[in-house]
């Protein structure tokens, strides 16, 4: 089926990165590792990103900083700057708030305040070593995310200097920043927080809970008959009420930004609904996903409808995005 023939959706990009213009970490992130043009874009959340929108067939992206070690403060501050950077455009931007792993209780309140102030379309919790994400302290953010039906997206948190050391070794100077920015999410990632949340119940006392994963979805897609397996050994009293299927099919949503080849791309297919799978660029980091998108079409591994709902009709769904006349996708959202 050619391109001429098959009418080419607006892409909707879920998983795109933005940073403050004027971050500061207490914690001496590694974000000045990151080179000098892709900082730039990332700071800009205006014509020139719009424009390398346009050149990728990107409508919207649904924006969110940089995953960082930061404080309630810190992080409310954050999430002010965002809305106000995507306030003129929301025809363009979509946002998710930097929620404050540390501090679980704040985290349900920046979450409460970031949806119902600024009509953010979910929330953004940093994965840590030390952070469990199964503790009880977190029931009141999957209960925030769970009342106001917005999602919450794991990801891996940005490295400190201190943790950059793991890189560096040999490698020349220059390709320490490439090395962070491309491979900190594939040292980092795992999939026990997944199976932590769900060996603790919560989908059992949150079964509405919608959570955003990329690479260790990836993962888990992979272990699914490990999984199947591990629990099956449990005593049917210490078991979840769900199948571990069940809750990887109606709970989770996985992000392409990842899927980097078509044999990664069908193997995940293979693995979860269609309606589950979005399309992520990964912005300003990657530039290789219209390509992958226009593969896919082409190799007959999804129908039309099937790539559609990748492309744009899944994230509209999930993000409660409404889509106007000319394919644009939009959304109310209150004043700075």
């Amino acid at each position: 089926m050619s391109p001429n023939t098959t009418p080419q959706a607006p892409f909707i990009a879920v998983s795109e990165s933005y940073l403050i213009p004027a971050n500061t970490s207490p914690t001496e992130s590694a974000i000045g590792l990151i080179p000098a043009p892709t900082m730039t874009k990332l700071r800009n959340v205006g014509l020139p990103r719009i424009k390398d929108m346009r050149a990728t067939g990107v409508t919207m992206q649904i924006v969110s900083h940089i995953p960082v070690h930061a404080n309630p403060l810190s992080c409310a501050k954050i999430n002010d700057a965002l809305n106000a950077a995507i306030y003129v455009s929301p025809d363009r931007f979509a946002a998710m708030a930097l929620l404050p792993a540390l501090d679980a209780k704040e985290a349900a309140r920046e979450l409460q305040r970031c949806v119902t102030k600024y009509k953010f379309v979910g929330g953004v919790l940093g994965l840590r070593e030390d952070v469990r994400v199964d503790d009880m302290d977190f029931e009141e953010l999957w209960g925030i995310a769970e009342t106001y039906r917005v999602p919450v997206a794991l990801k891996e948190v940005w490295p400190t200097l201190d943790q950059t050391r793991d890189f560096r070794g040999y490698v020349p100077e220059a390709l320490l920043g490439p090395l962070v920015a491309n491979f900190n999410a594939a040292r980092v990632s795992s999939p026990l927080p997944i199976l932590q949340l769900y060996a603790a119940g919560v989908f059992d006392r949150h079964p509405n809970l919608r959570l955003i994963v990329s690479r260790s979805g990836l993962l888990i897609a992979s272990l699914l008959p490990r999984i199947k397996s591990l629990f099956t050994t449990l005593p049917a009293s210490q078991r979840p009420n769900r199948s571990f299927l069940d809750i990887w099919q109606h709970n989770f949503y996985i992000s392409t930004e990842d899927v980097l080849d078509l044999g990664s791309m069908r193997a995940l297919l293979e693995q979860i609904p269609m309606d589950r799978v979005m399309y992520g660029a990964n912005y300003p980091f990657e530039e290789g996903g219209k390509a992958l998108m226009a593969e896919l079409k082409e190799s007959g591994i999804v129908g039309r409808e099937e790539w559609e709902r990748i492309a744009s009709g899944n994230a509209e769904a999930l993000f409660g995005l409404g889509t106007a006349k000319g394919g644009k996708s939009t959304m109310g959202r209150s004043s700075y």
